[in-house]
Formats: structure tokens, C-alpha cells, sequence
């Protein structure tokens, strides 16, 4: 039963309310400290957003000359002119503002309002909401939700057309933003009868129309683990459930004795959060949040506390044999409560059952064939069979090497770190911005001892104006230019093998620029192949940080340092903009950095594969820390 709250006392939010973490919107209430300031990067992204969407207005007005521009500054006045707009049946309405719901406590300005069904003025006019965004929104046909689309020049839900073997990408924060603006249309009598929809503008140029009363989102339930639910119902619950913390948050203010709703977690919003700084403290405080753990978040921080572990000392405690068992799906608490009952060499099938071939099975690996065996199991970590977690036995062991004395832990069963070798080593790493891929940086070594192949770092980069014909060329030079180094290396009898540092990058970005070139057959082959390889998994599947194991933690590990300042991707997006947007020393400085930070990636790869051959393998094992 979830407990609601007078949220009268709330000021009506905006649409990102409900895709924000709650953590956020209590502290917007309680403000700790000052709040941190919006890093370039991000102030980069909005100023995208508020160019592209200039840009499709622009468009916009150009087709359909009688759009009601909704331009006021003052916002009781852009609710009054949307409202009149609406009420006349204009066709399109540009930069609106909903009339505030006070009972849902809703405020929302959505980008376009599109009126829906007849244009006859006998019918009571309804409206959809379309939102304009910075980022492309047509996928493959398996990669999302199959949407239907609409041209600018017929942008309505009605003019609508399926598109065989594409889908719209399933942006969890665009779609619960259309549902603002849904029940904001709803409430002030303008949403438009029949299935609830909204749409998006990306970069393609198209609508695509979402419904938003699909069964689309997996989330908890209380009679089954998971339930899948719509648009409206997750955003309904996500809502609410954030008016409620900042309501209790408020009272928390007034009168200290009012526990808070929610604690920090890490997840990848802090980033960008204001209030970064004042989580990260208490997520370090003491052993470290559970969350601090790769691939953690919410899901995972929630089960945990659910059972007792606090922090990643408590995890690291928990029994790893009793974890693996967990994670396996078997259920350990009928033995742990026959423990002490029964005679020890009662056989566990006659406690669980002979039927339970597959949890027997399980057992049977782990030692445990008879009652007495069972003796040495954690009750504590048999807690979590009421909801079995998957990887709960890596978090243990993740939580040992994170407190560990050693920045890196060999895995359980891992006597020798291996990483595959050739006579020529290509390490490949791509550039990208938004409007896709500048740059193809490579490294190439030649460990054969015959020689005469060109090695050394090579980078295919445009810095002219990026679409996706320059992007497509970009990629067939160097395409061209690897098929050829291929074939030299086939002809010398040499092996080969390209080497990437997290292959879903790469992989995406290849197969996405193939498709216009008639070459995804061959890059699919290459993917498919051993000289194609990802020393991320090569170096996860055999060795434990703690820590993010990302390019720029894990090839320091071998000595290696970037020759720029704060490498990373963020901060090559905004040295793009200068290399592409200025003249002179500012745009050929900016150019320089983007070439010396791809070629540095490059030679980490390098690096890190030496050290992973060479060294690595006197890292500890992680079986030699204990709770």
C-alpha cells in the first residue's frame, strides 16, 4: 500500500519531474549546500537543443505558414494565448504553455501541440503534444518500439505510416515527458480522444508518434516479481511518488524528526546532478554505499538493504559459496531450517525434494549432498533466496576487491590472465558526436619479424561539415584502407587481429555506416570473427577492480597516462565544437588535442594488452579476501 500525501503544498513541476532521480527532487527541497553549476558539457547539450529546435521551427513555419507562435514572456500570458490557440482550433501552436494543472500539480510547455482528428469547426478541437529533440530517433527494426511516423510537411498522428523494418528508439525520458504533457491535455479538456499518443522530432526530421498505453516498461509487482506497464502508468507512479518526497521533504524542514523518503544512490544521473557533490559524500562515507559498485543502481541498492547490507563492507561479508547457490535459483531455506532437526546425513533431496533435479544438481557442485553439509552456509546471505539475485556472488567478490589492498584481483578460476596476440595488432578507436562519426583513429604494430608493413598511428578525420554522406565517405576510406592492410597481412601469411576497448561502441557505429555503403556483410563477418576483439570483456572476464573498469581506470593499470588534460568523451564533444566552429589557432589547437587524445586511446589499448600478457597474472586472487 503506498501512502499518498496533501500535495497541495507543492508548486506545480515541469515534464522532467518524473524521469529525474527522486533523490534529486528531495534535495531541490532541502538544498544541503550550494548546488554545482551546469559542467560545460551540459551547458553544450542545451545550447544543441535550443539551436536544433530553432531549426525545426523554422522548418515548421516554412510548411505550414499559420502556426500560432507562442512567444510571451511572461507565462500566465503563454497560457492565455495557448489557450485561446486551442480553443480556435488552430492547426499547429509552437512553443506553448499548458494551463497549469493545480490538482495534478502539473506545469509543462511542450514544443508543438498538433491538433488531432477532423479540422471542421463544428468539432470540438483536441490536441497531441510533439516534443523536438537533439538526438536521432528512427532504430533498426529490433532496436526499440515500432512506432509509426509522420512527414513535417502532414505532421499529424492521423497522416501517420508504419515504416517496415525501422522502429523509434525507446527514450525512457522523452516518452514519460509525453505523458506530462498527456494528462496536462487531459486536465484542462484538449487531449485527444482514443489511444493516448505523443510525438518526438529528432534529427531525421520526421514525427514518430509513440503510444503511450503500450505494455512497454518492465517494473516491480507486488502478485508477480515483474509487470510490464505502460508509458502513463510509469509516469503516473514516478510522478506521484516524487510530489510525495518533496512534500515529506518539506515537513523534514519544519520539523526534523520527519525521516526522508529516499537516501543517495549512484547512478549514472549524478553526473549531471547539482547536487553531485553532496551525495558523493555520504555515498563515501565509511565502507562506501553498495551502489558505488559497477553496474549497481537502484535495483540492486534496494535489494540489499532489504536484507540487512548496509554497505560494501556488509556485502564483502556475505558467504560466496551460499551467494553462487543464490544466483543459481536454489533455495536454501528449508535446509538451513532442517539444520539441527534432522540427522546430518539426511540426503538434501529428501528436505527440497528428489524432483528439484536441477537445484540438486546445483548443490551437488557446491558440496552439499547431505544435511550436514549445509551446516556451512550463511544463513544471512540465504536471505536474499526470497528474491534471488543473478549476480549477487560477483558483487560479493566485487565488494572484497574494492576494499581490497590491490587495485586489481584476478577471478575465481582464472590461473593465467590470457588476451589473444597476432603478427599485426590493430587498436581502433572512433570519435563521435551527435551528428555522428568524425574520426577513425588507428594504431598499427607489427610484431611478425618479417617487417615491411606501414605501422605507427593513422587517423581517417573530416573536419568538414558532418551529414551522413561525409560520414559514410569517412568510413569507406578507412574501411578501404583496412581491407587492403587485411589482404597484405593474409598474403605474408601473417596473422591478424583489431582491437577495440568496448565493442558496442564500434560495433554500432560500423554496422550503422555500413548499411548506406552495401558493407554490412563484411562488417558483420568482421565482428563475427577472432581478429576482431573487445579487450574490455578480454579484461573483465578475467579481472576484478571494484571499480569501473572503463579505458581511462583500466590502462593505468600498466603504467600508461594521456599526454591532454582530462580525457574523456565530454570533454572531446566541446573540442570538436572548436575544431569544426573556429579559424585559425583555435580551431587547428582544438584539432591537435582531439588527434593526440584518440591516438592516446589508442596506444592504451596497446599498453593494456602488454600489461594483461605480461603482468597481470601476479595480480592476487580474489579468492585470497576474505569477509
Amino acid at each position: 500500500m503506498v501512502t499518498r500525501y496533501d500535495v497541495s503544498e507543492v508548486r506545480p513541476q515541469g515534464a522532467y519531474l518524473a524521469s529525474r532521480c527522486p533523490v534529486r527532487a528531495q534535495l531541490d527541497v532541502l538544498r544541503p549546500c550550494e548546488p554545482l553549476g551546469s559542467s560545460p558539457s551540459a551547458q553544450r547539450r542545451t545550447e544543441r537543443g535550443i539551436a536544433f529546435q530553432a531549426m525545426a521551427l523554422e522548418s515548421i513555419l516554412a510548411l505550414h505558414p499559420g502556426t500560432a507562435v507562442v512567444s510571451a514572456d511572461s507565462p500566465t500570458e503563454r497560457e492565455r494565448l495557448t489557450l485561446l490557440a486551442m480553443s480556435a482550433g488552430v492547426p499547429l501552436i509552437a512553443g506553448g504553455r499548458l494551463p497549469v494543472d493545480l490538482a495534478g500539480r502539473r506545469a509543462g510547455e511542450p514544443d508543438l501541440l498538433v491538433r488531432a482528428g477532423s479540422q471542421s469547426r463544428e468539432a470540438r478541437p483536441t490536441y497531441r503534444a510533439v516534443e523536438v529533440k537533439a538526438h536521432s530517433v528512427q532504430g533498426p527494426a529490433a532496436a526499440g518500439f515500432a512506432a509509426v511516423w509522420s512527414r513535417l510537411s502532414s505532421p499529424r498522428w492521423e497522416d501517420a505510416e508504419e515504416r517496415p523494418g525501422t522502429s523509434a528508439r525507446k527514450r525512457r525520458s522523452d516518452m514519460l515527458q509525453l505523458a506530462h504533457y498527456q494528462r496536462m491535455l487531459e486536465a484542462c479538456g484538449f487531449g485527444a480522444p482514443g489511444p493516448a499518443s505523443g510525438g518526438v522530432i529528432g534529427t531525421e526530421g520526421d514525427v514518430a508518434w509513440y503510444d503511450l498505453e503500450a505494455p512497454l516498461w518492465t517494473t516491480p509487482s507486488a502478485s508477480a516479481r515483474t509487470k510490464l506497464r505502460s508509458t502513463l502508468e510509469v509516469y503516473d507512479f514516478e510522478f506521484d511518488f516524487r510530489l510525495d518526497i518533496m512534500v515529506v521533504a518539506a515537513r523534514h524542514l519544519a520539523e526534523a524528526s520527519v525521516d526522508l523518503v529516499v537516501v543517495p544512490v549512484r547512478t549514472v544521473e549524478c553526473a549531471t546532478c547539482p547536487w553531485d557533490g553532496h551525495c558523493s559524500t555520504e555515498l563515501s562515507a565509511g565502507a562506501g554505499n553498495v551502489s558505488l559498485l559497477p553496474r549497481s543502481g537502484w535495483k540492486v541498492f534496494r535489494a540489499h538493504r532489504d536484507h540487512g547490507v548496509a554497505d560494501l563492507a556488509d556485502l564483502a561479508g556475505l558467504d560466496y559459496r551460499t551467494a553462487g547457490l543464490v544466483a543459481a535459483k536454489v533455495d536454501l531455506r528449508p535446509l538451513l531450517a532442517a539444520v539441527g532437526e534432522l540427522p546430518g546425513s539426511t540426503p538434501v533431496g529428501a528436505v527440497i525434494g528428489d524432483k528439484k533435479k536441477a537445484q540438486l544438481a546445483r548443490l551437488a557442485e557446491a558440496g552439499v549432498t547431505v544435511l550436514a553439509d549445509a551446516r556451512g552456509l550463511c544463513a544471512r546471505t540465504a536471505s536474499y533466496c526470497d528474491e534471488p539475485m543473478a549476480g549477487l556472488a560477483e558483487q560479493v567478490d566485487m565488494a572484497r576487491a574494492r576494499l581490497g589492498p590491490d587495485p586489481a584481483y584476478r577471478r575465481r578460476g582464472v590461473g593465467r590472465v590470457e588476451v589473444r596476440r597476432a603478427d599485426v595488432e590493430v587498436d581502433v578507436d572512433m570519435e563521435n558526436v551527435e551528428d555522428g562519426v568524425y574520426l577513425w583513429g588507428v594504431l598499427v604494430s607489427d610484431r611478425s619479424a618479417a617487417g615491411g608493413l606501414p605501422t605507427g598511428y593513422r587517423a581517417f578525420v573530416t573536419w568538414d561539415s558532418l551529414d551522413a554522406a561525409a560520414e559514410a565517405r569517412l568510413f569507406g576510406r578507412f574501411w578501404a584502407w583496412f581491407e587492403a592492410l587485411r589482404t597484405e597481412a593474409a598474403a605474408r601469411r601473417l596473422s591478424l587481429c583489431a582491437y577495440c576497448y568496448n565493442e558496442a561502441a564500434e560495433d554500432t557505429q560500423m554496422r550503422r555506416i555500413a548499411d548506406r555503403l552495401g558493407l554490412r556483410q563484411e562488417v558483420e563477418a568482421l565482428i563475427a570473427s577472432d581478429q576482431w576483439v573487445d579487450l574490455l570483456a578480454s579484461f573483465d572476464s578475467q579481472l576484478l577492480t571494484g571499480t569501473s573498469v572503463g579505458l581511462k581506470k583500466a590502462a593505468p593499470l600498466s603504467g600508461f597516462s594521456w599526454e591532454v588534460d582530462d580525457p574523456g568523451g565530454e570533454l572531446s564533444m566541446l573540442r570538436y565544437d572548436e575544431a569544426v566552429g573556429q579559424d585559425g589557432a583555435a580551431a587547428a589547437a582544438a584539432r591537435e588535442w582531439l588527434l593526440t587524445y584518440n591516438r592516446n586511446d589508442v596506444e592504451a589499448t596497446a599498453a593494456l594488452r602488454s600489461w594483461l600478457e605480461r603482468e597481470a597474472s601476479a595480480c592476487p586472487p580474489v579468492e585470497s579476501l576474505g569477509p
